[in-house]
């Protein structure tokens, strides 16, 4: 249940970190924000209490899913953007 937890808040961080402006600026809030939401899942999990490696697996998840997500809405707007004449 709790892996879910970091996976799921990459996918919304990713959606959420799309209506930014510059992409310096929707990289720098992607990472922090998988940075901060897989280290509390960590916390909430109670994983941290047996290992901090599960500390590096959360974000890891966390900034994949983002990651990926960032990667497939980039993909589905590829082609709706109107030619240029």
């Amino acid at each position: 249940m709790y892996e879910f937890i970091p996976l799921v808040a990459g996918v919304v961080i990713a959606l959420l970190v799309q209506s930014l402006a510059s992409a310096k600026l929707r990289l720098l809030a992607l990472v922090l924000l998988s940075t901060v939401c897989g280290a509390v899942a960590t916390i909430i999990s109670g994983e941290i209490l047996v290992s901090p490696a599960y500390l590096a697996f959360d974000i890891a998840q966390a900034l994949l899913a983002a990651g990926v997500t960032m990667l497939l809405v980039a993909w589905l707007h590829r082609g709706r953007t109107p030619p240029l004449r």
